[in-house]
């Protein structure tokens, strides 16, 4: 008789504390589930300091030539579709990328990311490279003409 009497008190004890376990943090099921309200101190210092700014250095080169500028107009603005022969095979993350405005003529640099090691020179359809980028009309105002540079040449389109 003795037997069954420790382990009801057991178990009694067992369920009895299970009720402060429900709510303590041992409880892996409270560990996620509570959440407060907290207020930000007026003295607090940020992480990233104001007035920051990011430089980011652009370590791609210009195209070797530009063989082609194409402007299509749409309803939003324009698309400027440039057309380069790189130097060799393999070149590869183009990008048309603004220099800015100066006198009405917005100016691009047709840029490349070069291969790694020893690449071949091989055909020139192999390494011709297309790139385009879309104005919108806000940045088509006071534009009189667009440029695009490569090492080697450049090619000019009028409005």
């Amino acid at each position: 008789m003795l037997r069954p009497a420790a382990l009801i008190l057991c178990a009694t004890l067992t369920l009895t504390g299970c009720a402060r376990l429900a709510e303590s943090r041992l409880n892996p099921g409270n560990w996620f589930n509570r959440s407060t309200e907290t207020t930000t101190p007026a003295n607090r210092v940020p992480i990233i300091p104001e007035g920051r700014t990011v430089q980011t250095i652009d370590q791609r080169q210009l195209i070797a030539t530009v063989d082609a500028l194409e402007i299509t107009q749409t309803p939003s603005g324009a698309i400027v579709r440039a057309s380069g022969l790189a130097a060799t095979q393999g070149f590869f993350n183009a990008e048309l990328v603004s220099r800015g405005v100066d006198n009405g003529v917005l100016t691009f640099d047709f840029r490349v990311e070069a291969p790694r090691g020893f690449q071949d020179i091989g055909p020139t359809g192999t390494r011709r490279i297309t790139v385009a980028t879309a104005l919108s009309t806000g940045d088509l105002a006071g534009i009189r003409s667009i440029r695009v540079q490569s090492a080697q040449n450049a090619r000019t389109s009028n409005r």
